[in-house]
């Protein structure tokens, strides 16, 4: 259905080029679907081969035999074993892959018992700062009868100790870029962050349409941590982010009700009671001296102003009219008096976490903007 979708867009205007890229094929194939969907109609679009046995493919009745045969006569073998034994005894040839597949559609798994994975527990860092956690954990943290909110929470993995933190409705990029950016403007840059795979830290997809974002194709996380020179580590399990994850447990059970003996309901004060009182406490209750007494942390670089690198960040063309339109809000620029004029040149829009949206030149510095109503905006006036 999203093929016939994007191929019905490519007979209405919809670029070939634009349509591969959606597709994730060539746009040669798009004009072939396009005859095949113009000549057969929607069922066009299915391949030609779908519904037929592959030539490859085992018999029915082969695979019914393997079956039968391991349920009457070795159900206590591993598949692995039973895949030998198939050559050993009756001369068969199966692949492991095969036999795992086929046994596991039956509920006939292999019968070798799977013990939990022996983790070790991972050494803390020797200086403070030279790993962080950063991580959101949805919760009622403002009473069972209001609706969940996540905390966002960095942590020093050396010391335990938890640096900054915030409350939001759920975990974004802006709330992430917020607590980074206060956790660095007080302490200075981390040399790592410890990440679990969320979409707005890196890029997880893997096809699909549409496929705006290339699997390769940096983040505006990863950009900003690259640009600050901060190493990014992404776990591949909850397990592996275990101490992040206890710490978030422990605030659970000692914020919340904290929270409720101050009458604490709103987003914004439960954040100022989390860095002011909570946070202080709780770092002197649990946290541990670092091995190293040199911290890791580095300055922030003069003249750097940090919410300009911790942002989302894009390029506009400005049009003849002085105007670029960002997130279907078109916004008026107001260049300097040595500037004569910005029509055609490339600008970078940031996006800053706290929503505000800036533009800025190379040799201009940032330029001011004024947003425009509809009515107001020259695209209207022309309309009109």
């Amino acid at each position: 259905m999203e093929r016939l979708r994007v191929i019905e867009r490519s007979f209405a205007g919809l670029s070939a080029a634009k349509a591969a890229a959606m597709l994730n094929c060539s746009p040669r194939q798009v004009f072939r679907l396009k005859a095949k969907v113009k000549k057969d109609g929607p069922n066009g679009i299915i391949h030609g081969n779908t519904g037929r046995l592959p030539l490859n493919a085992k018999p029915l009745f082969f695979r019914n035999h393997i079956i039968t045969l391991y349920k009457e006569e070795f159900s206590d073998y591993n598949i692995a074993h039973f895949v030998d034994t198939l050559v050993e005894e009756y001369g068969i040839v199966l692949a492991y892959e095969t036999a795992r597949r086929w046994l596991r559609a039956e509920a006939n798994g292999s019968p070798k018992h799977h013990y939990p994975i022996h983790r070790r527990q991972r050494e803390r860092r020797t200086q403070f700062g030279e790993l962080l956690f950063l991580d959101g954990s949805p919760h009622p943290w403002l009473g069972l009868s209001l609706p969940s909110i996540t905390l966002i929470l960095a942590t020093d993995d050396a010391t335990g100790k938890p640096l900054y933190g915030l409350f939001a409705p759920q975990e974004t990029l802006n709330a992430c870029f917020e607590v980074l950016y206060h956790v660095c403007h007080k302490y200075g840059l981390p040399s790592a962050l410890y990440l679990d795979r969320a979409s707005h830290f890196t890029t997880t997809r893997q096809g699909g349409i549409p496929r705006f974002q290339r699997d390769d194709q940096l983040t505006h996380f990863e950009i900003a941590l690259k640009t600050l020179a901060i190493e990014p580590i992404f776990a591949h399990s909850p397990q592996a982010r275990g101490r992040g994850e206890r710490i978030n447990g422990s605030f659970q059970r000692r914020l919340v009700p904290e929270l409720r003996h101050h009458h604490i309901t709103t987003i914004e004060p439960a954040t100022k009671y989390l860095n002011e009182v909570f946070i202080p406490k709780y770092a002197r209750r649990f946290g541990v001296k670092p091995q190293s007494p040199k911290p890791a942390f580095r300055p922030v670089p003069k003249g750097i102003d940090l919410r300009t690198i911790l942002c989302a960040r894009t390029t506009r063309r400005v049009t003849n009219d002085e105007t670029i339109s960002y997130q279907g809000t078109i916004y008026q620029l107001l260049p300097p008096k040595r500037a004569l004029t910005l029509a055609g040149i490339t600008i970078q829009i940031q996006h800053w976490f706290d929503n505000s949206i800036h533009a800025f030149y190379p040799h201009l510095g940032e330029i001011p903007i004024q947003p425009l109503s509809p009515k107001n905006s020259p695209q209207s006036e022309e309309h009109l």
